[in-house]
Protein backbone atom coordinates (compact mmCIF):
# COMPACT_ATOMS: atom_id res chain seq x y z
CA UNK A 1 0.00 0.00 0.00
CA UNK A 2 2.68 2.46 1.16
CA UNK A 3 4.87 1.76 -2.18
CA UNK A 4 1.26 2.29 -4.39
CA UNK A 5 0.88 5.84 -2.24
CA UNK A 6 4.60 6.42 -2.93
CA UNK A 7 5.01 5.87 -6.92
CA UNK A 8 1.47 8.07 -7.32
CA UNK A 9 3.17 10.85 -5.48
CA UNK A 10 5.89 9.87 -7.57
CA UNK A 11 4.14 10.24 -10.61
CA UNK A 12 2.06 13.39 -9.91
CA UNK A 13 5.39 14.94 -9.02
CA UNK A 14 6.56 14.39 -12.12
CA UNK A 15 3.41 15.63 -14.23
CA UNK A 16 3.39 19.10 -12.01
CA UNK A 17 7.51 19.20 -12.27
CA UNK A 18 6.73 18.76 -16.19
CA UNK A 19 4.00 21.42 -16.23
CA UNK A 20 6.02 23.74 -14.24
CA UNK A 21 9.23 23.32 -16.90
CA UNK A 22 6.79 23.53 -20.04
CA UNK A 23 5.04 26.57 -18.74
CA UNK A 24 8.56 27.74 -18.14
CA UNK A 25 9.90 27.26 -21.52
CA UNK A 26 7.12 28.13 -23.19
CA UNK A 27 6.93 31.79 -21.79
CA UNK A 28 10.21 32.13 -22.57
CA UNK A 29 10.39 31.65 -26.04
CA UNK A 30 7.00 33.43 -26.15
CA UNK A 31 7.41 36.20 -23.41
CA UNK A 32 4.59 38.47 -24.89
CA UNK A 33 1.62 35.30 -24.28
CA UNK A 34 0.03 36.89 -21.62
CA UNK A 35 -0.31 40.43 -23.24
CA UNK A 36 -1.60 37.64 -26.33
CA UNK A 37 -4.45 35.85 -23.94
CA UNK A 38 -5.15 38.83 -22.85
CA UNK A 39 -6.26 40.41 -26.00
CA UNK A 40 -8.24 37.50 -27.16
CA UNK A 41 -10.08 36.94 -23.71
CA UNK A 42 -10.46 41.24 -23.80
CA UNK A 43 -14.78 40.71 -24.26
CA UNK A 44 -14.54 38.63 -20.99
CA UNK A 45 -13.06 40.91 -18.26
CA UNK A 46 -13.46 44.11 -20.34
CA UNK A 47 -15.87 46.85 -21.78
CA UNK A 48 -15.60 50.27 -23.99
CA UNK A 49 -14.13 53.54 -22.51
CA UNK A 50 -17.07 55.64 -23.87
CA UNK A 51 -20.40 55.59 -23.80
CA UNK A 52 -22.80 57.65 -26.44
CA UNK A 53 -26.41 57.85 -25.57
CA UNK A 54 -27.10 60.43 -28.41
CA UNK A 55 -25.86 59.63 -31.44
CA UNK A 56 -26.54 62.09 -34.51
CA UNK A 57 -27.12 60.44 -37.92
CA UNK A 58 -25.19 62.60 -40.04
CA UNK A 59 -27.30 63.70 -42.99
CA UNK A 60 -25.31 65.17 -46.32
CA UNK A 61 -25.53 65.16 -49.96
CA UNK A 62 -23.75 67.62 -52.25
CA UNK A 63 -26.46 69.97 -53.59
CA UNK A 64 -28.14 70.51 -49.80
CA UNK A 65 -29.13 73.77 -48.79
CA UNK A 66 -27.34 75.05 -45.39
CA UNK A 67 -30.92 75.01 -44.11
CA UNK A 68 -31.99 71.68 -44.98
CA UNK A 69 -28.84 70.12 -43.58
CA UNK A 70 -29.80 72.42 -40.60
CA UNK A 71 -32.92 70.84 -40.22
CA UNK A 72 -32.23 67.18 -41.18
CA UNK A 73 -29.97 67.01 -37.75
CA UNK A 74 -32.64 68.65 -35.32
CA UNK A 75 -30.77 72.26 -35.72
CA UNK A 76 -32.04 75.30 -37.19
CA UNK A 77 -30.43 77.89 -39.50
CA UNK A 78 -30.38 81.38 -37.58
CA UNK A 79 -32.04 83.99 -40.11
CA UNK A 80 -28.86 86.55 -40.10
CA UNK A 81 -26.01 85.74 -42.95
CA UNK A 82 -24.08 83.51 -41.48
CA UNK A 83 -20.54 85.43 -42.27
CA UNK A 84 -21.53 88.04 -40.00
CA UNK A 85 -21.49 85.38 -36.90
CA UNK A 86 -18.13 86.99 -34.85
CA UNK A 87 -17.35 83.46 -33.30
CA UNK A 88 -14.01 81.81 -35.04
CA UNK A 89 -12.88 78.27 -35.62
CA UNK A 90 -9.58 77.29 -34.19
CA UNK A 91 -8.24 74.08 -35.39
CA UNK A 92 -5.97 72.93 -32.54
CA UNK A 93 -2.90 71.04 -33.27
CA UNK A 94 -0.37 68.59 -31.57
CA UNK A 95 2.33 68.36 -34.28
CA UNK A 96 4.98 65.93 -34.01
CA UNK A 97 6.30 64.71 -37.89
CA UNK A 98 3.03 63.92 -39.94
CA UNK A 99 3.57 66.58 -42.73
CA UNK A 100 1.40 64.87 -45.31
CA UNK A 101 -1.20 64.17 -43.01
CA UNK A 102 -1.10 68.06 -41.71
CA UNK A 103 -1.01 69.44 -45.69
CA UNK A 104 -3.78 67.56 -46.62
CA UNK A 105 -6.09 68.81 -43.24
CA UNK A 106 -5.42 72.42 -43.68
CA UNK A 107 -6.10 72.07 -47.43
CA UNK A 108 -9.38 70.08 -46.26
CA UNK A 109 -10.31 72.83 -43.76
CA UNK A 110 -8.73 76.08 -45.43
CA UNK A 111 -12.03 77.78 -45.92
CA UNK A 112 -13.64 76.99 -42.82
CA UNK A 113 -11.02 77.22 -40.27
CA UNK A 114 -10.19 80.80 -39.23
CA UNK A 115 -6.80 79.71 -37.18
CA UNK A 116 -4.36 76.49 -37.21
CA UNK A 117 -3.12 76.38 -33.36
CA UNK A 118 0.04 74.45 -33.89
CA UNK A 119 1.79 72.86 -30.95
CA UNK A 120 5.27 71.30 -31.53
CA UNK A 121 8.02 70.16 -28.99
CA UNK A 122 11.41 68.81 -29.17
CA UNK A 123 10.91 65.61 -28.08
CA UNK A 124 8.35 62.38 -28.40
CA UNK A 125 5.71 61.37 -25.87
CA UNK A 126 8.22 58.51 -24.81
CA UNK A 127 10.77 61.17 -24.25
CA UNK A 128 12.76 60.43 -27.44
CA UNK A 129 14.55 63.71 -29.01
CA UNK A 130 13.12 64.97 -31.99
CA UNK A 131 13.76 68.06 -34.69
CA UNK A 132 11.44 70.68 -34.81
CA UNK A 133 9.86 69.42 -38.37
CA UNK A 134 7.42 71.82 -39.10
CA UNK A 135 9.66 74.90 -38.05
CA UNK A 136 11.97 73.34 -40.80
CA UNK A 137 9.39 73.02 -43.04
CA UNK A 138 7.42 75.92 -42.54
CA UNK A 139 7.70 77.09 -46.00
CA UNK A 140 5.74 73.90 -47.54
CA UNK A 141 3.02 75.87 -45.20
CA UNK A 142 3.54 79.04 -47.34
CA UNK A 143 -0.37 79.18 -48.42
CA UNK A 144 -1.59 79.45 -44.95
CA UNK A 145 0.63 81.30 -43.13
CA UNK A 146 -1.66 84.20 -42.56
CA UNK A 147 -3.73 81.41 -39.82
CA UNK A 148 -1.08 79.66 -38.44
CA UNK A 149 -0.57 80.18 -34.69
CA UNK A 150 2.86 78.20 -33.87
CA UNK A 151 4.43 77.73 -30.53
CA UNK A 152 7.23 75.66 -29.26
CA UNK A 153 6.92 73.63 -25.97
CA UNK A 154 10.10 71.75 -24.81
CA UNK A 155 9.70 68.71 -23.34
CA UNK A 156 12.02 66.32 -21.63
CA UNK A 157 13.48 62.60 -21.43
CA UNK A 158 11.14 61.05 -18.78
CA UNK A 159 12.05 60.20 -15.28
CA UNK A 160 12.93 56.77 -14.05
CA UNK A 161 9.21 55.02 -13.39
CA UNK A 162 7.45 57.79 -15.68
CA UNK A 163 4.91 56.50 -18.73
CA UNK A 164 4.76 58.27 -22.02
CA UNK A 165 1.35 59.41 -20.88
CA UNK A 166 3.09 62.01 -18.45
CA UNK A 167 4.60 63.68 -21.79
CA UNK A 168 1.13 63.07 -23.32
CA UNK A 169 -0.50 65.00 -20.37
CA UNK A 170 1.76 68.24 -20.35
CA UNK A 171 1.77 68.67 -24.28
CA UNK A 172 -2.14 68.40 -24.23
CA UNK A 173 -2.08 71.30 -21.07
CA UNK A 174 0.03 72.80 -23.17
CA UNK A 175 -2.41 73.13 -26.13
CA UNK A 176 -5.15 74.71 -23.47
CA UNK A 177 -2.61 77.13 -22.52
CA UNK A 178 -1.75 78.32 -25.95
CA UNK A 179 -5.12 78.05 -26.95
CA UNK A 180 -5.59 81.63 -24.46
CA UNK A 181 -2.36 83.11 -25.61
CA UNK A 182 -3.93 83.24 -28.78
CA UNK A 183 -7.31 84.70 -28.03
CA UNK A 184 -9.97 81.58 -27.63
CA UNK A 185 -13.15 83.78 -26.75
CA UNK A 186 -16.46 82.43 -25.51
CA UNK A 187 -18.58 80.91 -28.12
CA UNK A 188 -15.46 80.07 -30.24
CA UNK A 189 -15.12 76.24 -32.02
CA UNK A 190 -12.22 74.49 -31.24
CA UNK A 191 -11.46 71.09 -32.38
CA UNK A 192 -9.65 68.44 -29.86
CA UNK A 193 -8.05 66.10 -32.18
CA UNK A 194 -5.31 64.52 -33.34
CA UNK A 195 -3.25 65.42 -36.60
CA UNK A 196 -4.10 62.11 -38.44
CA UNK A 197 -7.68 62.87 -37.76
CA UNK A 198 -8.87 64.64 -40.50
CA UNK A 199 -12.26 66.63 -39.98
CA UNK A 200 -14.12 67.08 -43.24
CA UNK A 201 -14.96 70.54 -44.60
CA UNK A 202 -18.84 69.95 -45.02
CA UNK A 203 -19.13 68.98 -41.59
CA UNK A 204 -17.21 71.99 -40.10
CA UNK A 205 -19.51 74.30 -42.53
CA UNK A 206 -22.79 72.44 -41.11
CA UNK A 207 -21.27 73.02 -37.34
CA UNK A 208 -20.52 76.43 -37.84
CA UNK A 209 -24.00 77.84 -39.39
CA UNK A 210 -26.27 76.28 -37.42
CA UNK A 211 -27.88 76.61 -33.79
CA UNK A 212 -29.23 73.89 -31.44
CA UNK A 213 -25.49 71.96 -31.86
CA UNK A 214 -24.41 70.59 -28.48
CA UNK A 215 -21.77 72.42 -26.66
CA UNK A 216 -19.26 69.38 -26.75
CA UNK A 217 -20.00 67.39 -29.89
CA UNK A 218 -18.00 64.20 -30.88
CA UNK A 219 -17.07 63.47 -34.22
CA UNK A 220 -17.07 60.15 -35.56
CA UNK A 221 -14.24 59.74 -38.06
CA UNK A 222 -13.71 56.85 -40.58
CA UNK A 223 -10.85 54.54 -39.30
CA UNK A 224 -7.76 53.46 -42.30
CA UNK A 225 -4.18 51.97 -41.61
CA UNK A 226 -1.67 52.93 -43.87
CA UNK A 227 -3.73 54.20 -46.19
CA UNK A 228 -6.91 54.76 -47.32
CA UNK A 229 -7.18 51.25 -49.13
CA UNK A 230 -6.93 49.85 -45.61
CA UNK A 231 -11.03 50.70 -43.84
CA UNK A 232 -11.01 49.21 -40.84
CA UNK A 233 -14.85 48.08 -41.52
CA UNK A 234 -15.55 49.13 -37.26
CA UNK A 235 -17.61 51.43 -36.11
CA UNK A 236 -14.51 54.43 -36.11
CA UNK A 237 -12.85 56.49 -33.93
CA UNK A 238 -14.73 59.38 -31.35
CA UNK A 239 -12.01 60.59 -30.01
CA UNK A 240 -12.44 63.57 -32.45
CA UNK A 241 -14.35 66.16 -30.47
CA UNK A 242 -15.49 69.78 -31.31
CA UNK A 243 -16.32 72.63 -28.85
CA UNK A 244 -17.93 75.90 -28.13
CA UNK A 245 -15.07 77.20 -26.03
CA UNK A 246 -16.31 78.19 -22.03
CA UNK A 247 -13.42 80.38 -19.91
CA UNK A 248 -12.00 78.21 -17.10
CA UNK A 249 -14.11 75.08 -18.07
CA UNK A 250 -13.31 74.23 -21.48
CA UNK A 251 -10.03 72.43 -21.88
CA UNK A 252 -8.04 70.68 -24.30
CA UNK A 253 -8.34 66.85 -24.27
CA UNK A 254 -8.76 63.42 -26.00
CA UNK A 255 -11.05 61.98 -23.57
CA UNK A 256 -15.02 61.78 -23.90
CA UNK A 257 -16.30 65.00 -23.09
CA UNK A 258 -19.95 64.31 -24.15
CA UNK A 259 -22.89 62.00 -24.87
CA UNK A 260 -23.25 63.17 -27.95
CA UNK A 261 -21.72 61.89 -31.30
CA UNK A 262 -21.95 62.66 -35.26
CA UNK A 263 -21.45 59.96 -37.26
CA UNK A 264 -19.20 59.81 -40.70
CA UNK A 265 -16.98 63.26 -39.91
CA UNK A 266 -14.35 62.96 -41.48
CA UNK A 267 -11.30 60.75 -41.43
CA UNK A 268 -8.79 59.09 -38.96
CA UNK A 269 -5.89 57.41 -40.76
CA UNK A 270 -3.24 56.04 -38.42
CA UNK A 271 0.65 54.92 -39.36
CA UNK A 272 -0.43 57.01 -43.00
CA UNK A 273 3.60 57.25 -43.91
CA UNK A 274 5.44 57.90 -47.04
CA UNK A 275 8.44 56.36 -46.03
CA UNK A 276 9.48 53.58 -43.75
CA UNK A 277 11.74 55.61 -41.82
CA UNK A 278 8.57 57.98 -40.65
CA UNK A 279 6.72 53.71 -39.78
CA UNK A 280 9.99 53.28 -37.55
CA UNK A 281 10.01 56.93 -35.81
CA UNK A 282 6.16 56.62 -34.58
CA UNK A 283 6.74 52.68 -33.53
CA UNK A 284 9.14 53.85 -31.14
CA UNK A 285 8.26 57.56 -30.53
CA UNK A 286 4.02 57.09 -29.89
CA UNK A 287 2.26 56.10 -26.33
CA UNK A 288 1.47 52.92 -27.05
CA UNK A 289 5.24 52.00 -27.84
CA UNK A 290 5.61 49.05 -25.41
CA UNK A 291 3.69 47.34 -28.52
CA UNK A 292 7.37 46.90 -30.16
CA UNK A 293 7.76 43.50 -28.87
CA UNK A 294 10.25 42.15 -30.92
CA UNK A 295 13.17 43.13 -33.31
CA UNK A 296 11.74 42.10 -36.17
CA UNK A 297 9.00 44.58 -36.25
CA UNK A 298 10.92 47.25 -36.87
CA UNK A 299 12.64 45.91 -39.83
CA UNK A 300 11.76 47.43 -43.44
CA UNK A 301 11.05 44.29 -45.27
CA UNK A 302 8.32 43.27 -41.93
CA UNK A 303 6.85 46.91 -41.92
CA UNK A 304 6.49 46.78 -46.25
CA UNK A 305 5.02 43.51 -45.71
CA UNK A 306 2.42 44.42 -43.07
CA UNK A 307 1.59 47.57 -45.30
CA UNK A 308 0.62 45.84 -48.59
CA UNK A 309 -1.02 42.95 -47.13
CA UNK A 310 -3.06 44.87 -44.35
CA UNK A 311 -1.75 43.19 -41.31
CA UNK A 312 -0.91 44.39 -38.28
CA UNK A 313 2.14 46.33 -37.84
CA UNK A 314 3.08 45.07 -34.25
CA UNK A 315 2.15 41.25 -34.82
CA UNK A 316 -0.96 41.98 -32.52
CA UNK A 317 -4.73 40.38 -32.06
CA UNK A 318 -7.48 43.36 -32.60
CA UNK A 319 -8.80 45.14 -30.08
CA UNK A 320 -11.85 44.14 -29.70
CA UNK A 321 -14.96 44.02 -26.72
CA UNK A 322 -17.23 41.16 -28.17
CA UNK A 323 -15.87 38.19 -29.87
CA UNK A 324 -18.04 38.52 -32.61
CA UNK A 325 -15.99 41.88 -33.39
CA UNK A 326 -12.92 40.01 -32.44
CA UNK A 327 -13.66 37.21 -35.18
CA UNK A 328 -14.45 39.52 -37.46
CA UNK A 329 -11.14 41.68 -37.26
CA UNK A 330 -9.03 38.60 -37.10
CA UNK A 331 -6.27 38.61 -40.15
CA UNK A 332 -5.27 41.16 -42.72
CA UNK A 333 -7.72 43.77 -43.31
CA UNK A 334 -9.49 43.44 -46.56
CA UNK A 335 -8.59 46.48 -49.37
CA UNK A 336 -10.59 49.04 -51.10
CA UNK A 337 -10.39 49.72 -54.32
CA UNK A 338 -12.61 52.65 -54.33
CA UNK A 339 -11.71 56.06 -53.63
CA UNK A 340 -14.80 57.94 -53.73
CA UNK A 341 -15.53 60.29 -50.34
CA UNK A 342 -11.76 60.74 -49.53
CA UNK A 343 -10.67 63.87 -48.52
CA UNK A 344 -10.33 66.32 -52.04
CA UNK A 345 -7.00 67.41 -51.78
CA UNK A 346 -5.33 64.07 -51.90
CA UNK A 347 -7.60 62.97 -55.00
CA UNK A 348 -6.82 66.18 -56.67
CA UNK A 349 -2.81 65.48 -56.53
CA UNK A 350 -3.27 61.51 -56.84
CA UNK A 351 0.55 60.81 -57.79
CA UNK A 352 1.61 63.29 -55.04
CA UNK A 353 -0.32 61.38 -52.47
CA UNK A 354 -0.46 57.44 -54.48
CA UNK A 355 0.77 55.99 -50.98
CA UNK A 356 -2.65 57.28 -49.84
CA UNK A 357 -4.91 55.53 -52.47
CA UNK A 358 -5.75 52.04 -53.43
CA UNK A 359 -2.97 50.53 -55.25
CA UNK A 360 -0.32 52.22 -53.91
CA UNK A 361 0.80 50.28 -51.07
CA UNK A 362 4.63 50.75 -52.11
CA UNK A 363 6.52 53.04 -49.71
CA UNK A 364 9.98 55.13 -50.03
CA UNK A 365 13.03 53.88 -48.49
CA UNK A 366 15.59 51.15 -48.75
CA UNK A 367 13.36 47.87 -47.90
CA UNK A 368 17.19 45.96 -46.32
CA UNK A 369 19.03 47.73 -43.16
Amino acid sequence: MAARIFRRRSHLLILLSSAVFLIFITFNVFPYLFIDIGYLSRPLWDKPQWDFDQTIVHNYAEGMSMKERCEAHGWTLPAQDISTNQNKVYDAIIFSVELDMLEIRMRELWDVVDKFVILESNATFTGLPKERVFQMNRERFAFAESKIMYKFLPLYPLEKGESPWVNEGRTRNGMTTFLLEVGVQQGDLVTFSDVDEIISRHTIELLKACEGVPQSLHLQTRNYLYSYEFPLGDEGMWRTSIHKWVPDISYYTHQQTSKFLLTDAGWHCSFCFRTIKEFQFKMEAYSHSDRVRYSYLKEPTWIQQAICEGKDLFGMFPEAYSFKELFTRLGSIPKSTSAVGLPRYVLENRQRFKFLLPGGCQREGPLHT
